[in-house]
């Protein structure tokens, strides 16, 4: 095949696709990286301590055994433990980071408050399926093999599901199709109306349905059920599941990408219902290719499962290899792009009355490649140009694997050492209280064993030191704590991509409204969609020093001081409440905080139901808090003619009512000397209310 002609029609959109095209691109890339499949493989391998020969026993045999058969063969785990570790930290991270939607124009300030708890809701409650476990995921992928591909998309799915179905119940349904059945004439349109009715139904079961029910009064036809209708997000292995050109440095800016999975038959067959596929073609490839090429998923002959494994918990020979090609396709005519999918399978290029691919179709709504890619180094421009910790620490961990073992057969020699004996003459048992004949002394005796080495242990912890300062988790450092920051900050940006798109396909599939729940709001709350091309800037941070109870300590203090010092209203009290409740516990936060609007309306109301009582001659007790906002709302009501009046006239309304405002100025008096205590000076913002004499 020219290159030429494979470069146009990968450039250039067309009635169908080239998909001899696609599949040379697709081998070309596999083949070109192998070297990143190989590193991937060799950190898949020294993660999890697999090594050629290694034995259950964990001991060493066979004619290559060195130093002796049986000896130590020991695992380290400096590459998992670490890992591991950074998986929590990220993890941790994501749950208590702070989600904001930041509006990119003045109009959207109001807006944004509601998407920013919209998008709280849609990763808290489920919305978005499997979120927090594809994440985890992705943390692995990224630390074990440099990159990190998340698919997001939108997946709704109507599923086909048999049922028993009466005559009756047929009748409900379509009126005319139950007549239509009683009156046994006219079986090919009888059979083209149940085929109407009941989607999916072939002419050979419609023909059986019309028989059973006529004879029988009851048939099994299948029933469309929408099952899905949600966000979707895959995070996939960049070692075989999702890949680019070898050559690509911008991701979005690949001429085409490919996304490899499995099916069932059953699944498969279940696309040409839910997705559009085409029949012939999926008949074709469960006849000819169940079980073909599914080489992400064969056991070695080890035992080890090879890396990049399937979501399905199939047998090898039950799934069927698929392969979803993207494609940045530009249009001769006007030059406009458009972002394409083709599914295919990569042995199958068509034959005579069967298609070479499943679906084609222009992803409307999509400006890029539905995958958000993140590297873990970027200290070079090509994607797969990347560090990993396997890497890093590979070294390492095969040095202190080395120390253990030594010491392991040190030991074993200090318990047993060889026993020297005349040639001949070895003893036929040996072992504490046995009795070993000899004819003089020293016939029998212990040969040498080696000087315990003091300095074994040292050294260990010396590389596991190492480990921790190289990954950025040594406690001591402060620059592992700007490591740890610099690696979240990473994850965690990638994360906020993930959700940014998933409430784009939201704006753009989703229904048009949702119902969903704000934390301190007891009813559920509406959420239009709006203009589906509205944009805010998606953000979701954390600081790593949070996780360290003393600084966190010391930074909510110096924040709190920091608000004494504001003497023209700098700081956003409200914000600053939120930001350190949510510091602590965002879980806690989450539910006791009102949103702002919702905590005002709520004083507004308890303090106007108490000067009802009040004013109805029933004394009651200041609430708990809210002083200052209490006081502003009363001094408001004071300035009423009615009550400046009965003030003036009713001396126990005058009293009730002072007295319930003494309650709330002694709060805000302790208040303020509890500030003054801590500064040594009165806070800048407080006396800012004042009460006005009862007397006057």
């Amino acid at each position: 095949m020219q290159n030429n002609s494979i470069s146009e029609s990968l450039t250039y959109v067309s009635d169908d696709p080239d998909i001899t095209s696609l599949r040379y691109a697709y081998d070309q890339s596999v083949t070109e990286l192998e070297a990143y499949f190989d590193l991937c493989r060799s950190s898949y391998d020294d993660r999890r301590n697999w090594w050629p020969g290694k034995s259950r026993d964990l001991r060493k045999h066979g004619a290559d055994a060195f130093p002796w058969e049986g000896a130590s063969d020991m695992e380290s785990h400096v590459i998992d433990e670490r890992i591991t570790r950074l998986v929590s930290l990220f993890l941790s991270s994501m749950n208590r980071a702070n989600i904001q939607a930041f509006p990119v124009e003045v109009s959207d300030v109001a807006r944004s408050r509601v998407v920013t708890n919209f998008l709280k809701w849609m990763v808290k409650s489920g919305y978005i399926p499997r979120f927090k476990q594809e994440m985890e995921l992705g943390a692995n992928y990224m630390l074990e093999r440099g990159i990190l591909i998340t698919y997001v998309g939108w997946h709704m799915e109507d599923r086909s599901f048999l049922q028993r179905l009466s005559l009756e119940q047929i009748s409900a349904i379509n009126p005319e199709l139950g007549e239509m059945i009683v009156s046994e004439n006219d079986n090919d349109q009888v059979v083209r109306m149940l085929q109407s009715s009941f989607e999916g139904v072939s002419e050979s079961r419609a023909n059986k349905a019309l028989n059973d029910l006529r004879e029988l009064g009851v048939a099994e036809l299948p029933i469309v059920r929408r099952q899905v209708n949600a966000p979707e997000v895959k995070t996939l292995a960049p070692d075989g599941d999702f890949i680019f050109p070898p050559y690509v440095t911008d991701p979005q800016r690949a001429p085409y990408c490919f996304w490899k999975t499995y099916y069932t038959a059953q699944e498969l067959q279940n696309k040409i219902i839910t997705d559009g596929w085409d029949e012939d073609f999926v008949e074709h490839v469960i006849d000819r290719y169940r079980g073909v090429n599914i080489d992400s998923i064969e056991r070695e002959q080890e035992g080890r499962r090879s890396i990049s494994l399937t979501d399905n918990a199939y047998e090898a020979e039950e799934l069927i290899e698929i392969v979803y090609g993207y494609q940045r396709l530009i249009d001769k005519e006007d030059g406009s792009e458009g972002i394409y999918c083709t599914v295919f399978h990569r042995e199958f290029s068509g034959i005579q009355g069967i298609p070479g691919y499943a679906k084609f179709e222009l992803l409307n709504g999509y400006e890029d490649y539905p995958v958000v890619v993140t590297k873990l180094s970027e200290d070079s421009k090509r994607l797969y140009d990347t560090m990993t910790i396997p890497d890093l620490l590979r070294g390492i961990q095969n040095q202190v694997k080395v120390e253990r073992d030594s010491r392991i057969d040190r030991n074993s020699l200090s318990t047993v050492p060889p026993i020297m004996h005349p040639v001949g003459q070895a003893p036929t048992d040996w072992g504490p209280g046995r009795m070993i004949p000899y004819r003089r002394k020293g016939d029998f005796e212990f040969g040498p064993t080696p000087v315990y080495n003091q300095g074994s242990v040292e050294m260990e912890k010396t590389q596991e030191a190492q480990a921790d300062r190289l990954v950025g988790l040594d406690r001591e450092g402060p620059v592992s704590q700007i490591r740890q920051q610099f690696l979240v900050d990473k994850f965690l940006t990638h994360c906020s991509k993930v959700i940014g798109m998933c409430y784009k396909c939201f704006q753009r599939f989703g229904p048009d409204s949702v119902f969903f729940q704000v934390t301190g709001v007891p009813d559920p709350q509406m959420f239009n969609k709006g203009n589906p091309d509205e944009s805010f800037d998606i953000t979701i941070s954390y600081d790593v020093q949070n996780t360290d109870p003393e600084k966190q300590e010391n930074k909510l203090n110096s924040m709190i001081s920091l608000l004494q010092l504001d003497r023209n209203g700098r700081i956003n009290v409200d914000n600053l409440v939120t930001l350190i409740a949510g510091s602590v516990d965002p879980v806690l936060a989450d539910s006791i905080l009102q949103p702002v609007e919702a905590a005002q309306q709520q004083i507004l109301k308890d303090i106007t139901d108490d000067l009802s009582k009040i004013y109805a001659g029933i004394e009651v007790p200041a609430r708990a808090n809210g002083a200052q906002a209490a006081m502003g709302i009363i001094q408001q009501y004071l300035q009423q003619p009615d009550i400046a009046q009965r003030m003036q006239t009713d001396p126990a309304f005058a009293q009730r009512l002072q007295k319930y405002m003494g309650q709330y100025q002694f709060s805000m008096q302790q208040a303020e000397n509890a500030q003054i205590g801590r500064i040594g000076t009165a806070p800048a913002q407080m006396g800012g209310v004042q009460t006005q004499n009862m007397a006057q």
